[in-house]
């Protein structure tokens, strides 16, 4: 899995580019809650599930079921959240499912069941330039650790940055007139 640095990285971008009249604080909580949630299921390992099953690690928490259900979950709440309707279904849904595209660009691990419940099968993206994470903050803090902040930088700090500055610059551009 990609560390969880990376995955609240998104739903801080937003807010970053997008500007707190859009994403109000408690959106953004929401929002980097959604992008970790998924890692939840590694609960499953206390209770024997193994690892390629459904209900296993990488399995339906991380699948754009999971990301749809949460999405519209929060948009119920979206007056609370000082947000519209919209706004919350698309940040939480994209919080939640950029945990899965993060984790299907590492180098380990079975893939990810993006299909479920339709199909079972793990996939990863192509290309895997992401240093898997070692699963518990005790393996995490370790030379293992630092090599894969080094590739989150570098494959998603940097590229999350960059995106924050295009959306700043875009939604800041002056409006001409067409006449």
């Amino acid at each position: 899995m990609a560390s969880i640095f990376s995955h609240v990285l998104i739903p801080v971008a937003a807010r970053m580019g997008l500007g707190s009249s859009t994403v109000s604080n408690r959106l953004l909580l929401i929002a980097a809650l959604a992008s970790i949630i998924p890692d939840a299921d590694v609960i499953a390992f206390a209770y024997g599930i193994p690892y390629g099953d459904a209900l296993g690690h990488r399995g339906f928490t991380h699948s754009i079921t999971f990301a749809l259900l949460c999405g519209l979950a929060t948009a119920v709440f979206a007056e609370q959240l000082n947000t519209s309707k919209k706004t919350a279904f698309i940040l939480v849904f994209i919080s939640t499912i950029s945990h899965g595209l993060l984790d299907s660009l590492t180098n380990g691990g079975l893939g990810i069941a993006f299909f479920w419940p339709l199909d079972n099968a793990r996939y990863f993206l192509p290309w895997h330039p992401i240093e898997v994470s070692p699963i518990g903050i005790r393996n995490f803090f370790t030379a293992r650790g630092l090599t894969v902040l080094r590739s989150e930088f570098v494959w998603v700090f940097v590229p999350a940055f960059v995106s924050v500055i295009i959306l700043r610059v875009f939604l800041n551009r002056p409006q001409t007139d067409q006449t």
